[in-house]
């Protein structure tokens, strides 16, 4: 019998609640026709709310968005439409929830990774609730019974902190988004500018982004042909 071949990994380093980690999942699924089967793709937490010492204002969300949607018109996205005390302060449960659909297999963690993002996003979900993460798993089709128990035993608790400690103090990763390679080099924000803020958080300018111009997929597909190479 035939041992698989071992395909190639991307480590996808991103905070769930940020909206270029939402457009880097969203253009990843676009691609996937292009890269199922030759590559792997394992989506590792890092946490902004560990490193900034607390939670993502809803205010750089609400300034967020609107430049995500100019930039992905066509991603499902929509500034915040529930009551401020709705708005979730933690991400960390819903990284912990990652790791438990993790555990079910690369399918299970894309169509969580990808059925989190847009339930905050497009649906101004609270996905820091257990019921709602748990719906979640539910819309993603997951086993149901394996992530409820994975999930209240608070099994990857640990590994959520562990990958966060990876990407930022041994990696040392510029922020969300972050691709590693099989080689250990880094690619942030694949396709993405960069906004700019003052001393008061508020935008102020956008710095162009520092991949080459064109069709922001053909930055992925040189990133995935990388992973290859």
């Amino acid at each position: 019998m035939e041992t698989p071949t071992k395909l190639p990994t991307i480590e996808v380093y991103s905070d769930i609640r940020c909206p270029w980690g939402y457009l880097a999942t969203f253009r990843l699924l676009q691609l996937q026709p292009e890269w199922r089967g030759r590559v792997c793709l394992v989506w590792r937490c890092l946490p902004l709310e560990v490193v900034d010492s607390r939670g993502t204002p809803k205010n750089t969300l609400d300034q967020e968005v609107p430049y995500l949607l100019q930039i992905e018109p066509d991603i499902p996205a929509r500034p915040w439409r529930r009551a401020d005390w709705e708005y979730p302060v933690t991400l960390l449960p819903a990284f912990e929830a990652l790791k438990c659909a993790e555990a079910q297999g690369e399918d299970a963690a894309l169509a969580f990774t990808w059925g989190v993002r847009r339930a905050f996003f497009a649906e101004s979900r609270c996905v820091s609730l257990r019921h709602v993460l748990i719906d979640i798993a539910r819309e993603a089709r997951l086993d149901l019974a394996s992530f409820i128990s994975d999930f209240d035993s608070g099994r990857y608790k640990s590994l959520v902190m562990k990958e966060s400690d990876q990407g930022w103090n041994i990696l040392k990763v510029k922020g969300s988004p972050t691709l590693v390679l099989p080689s250990g080099e880094q690619r942030p924000y694949p396709a993405t500018p960069e906004l700019l803020w003052d001393a008061e958080e508020h935008v102020v300018g956008i710095k162009p982004s520092e991949y080459h111009e064109g069709d922001p997929l053909d930055v992925y597909r040189a990133i995935l042909a990388e992973a290859l190479a």
